[in-house]
């Protein structure tokens, strides 16, 4: 029986891309948890989840896998696991995932709290998928 990977799997896959610097692949990686997630039954999203993923090597990244997870959990109407609330899933400064200044305003105005709230943000339609 196939499985969907755990975001612990995916942070080790992200970590990996991070090594290699491929940054592009990294966030590629972190944002398929949400439609995976959502594709899913109750059980297997709950084992996606409940395991605290290991650092990715990048702080940025640990805080935007939870707030994937968190968001994802909120769409659900679920309780989210506690890892997602460690001190280091929170950035000190803000990360605009998109690096373009023109977009900066978009991702402050569509950003939901689960990502606002740990400083990073994200641009309008990031959340969906074909």
């Amino acid at each position: 029986m196939w499985t969907e990977p755990t975001v612990r799997e995916i942070a080790a896959e992200i970590a990996q891309s991070l090594e290699e610097g491929d940054q592009a692949m990294a966030i590629r990686l972190a944002f398929r948890i949400v439609e995976r997630y959502d594709v899913s039954t109750w059980e297997v999203r709950q084992a996606m989840i409940s395991t605290e993923p290991g650092p990715t090597g990048s702080r940025r990244f640990d805080a935007l896998l939870a707030a994937l997870v968190e968001y994802s959990c909120a769409v659900r109407q679920v309780v989210s696991p506690v890892w997602v609330e460690g001190h280091s899933r929170f950035l000190d400064e803000f990360w605009f995932i998109a690096n373009l200044r023109g977009l900066e305003a978009d991702a402050l105005a569509n950003s939901p709290i689960s990502f606002a709230r740990r400083g990073v943000f994200i641009n309008s339609g990031a959340l969906t998928y074909a």
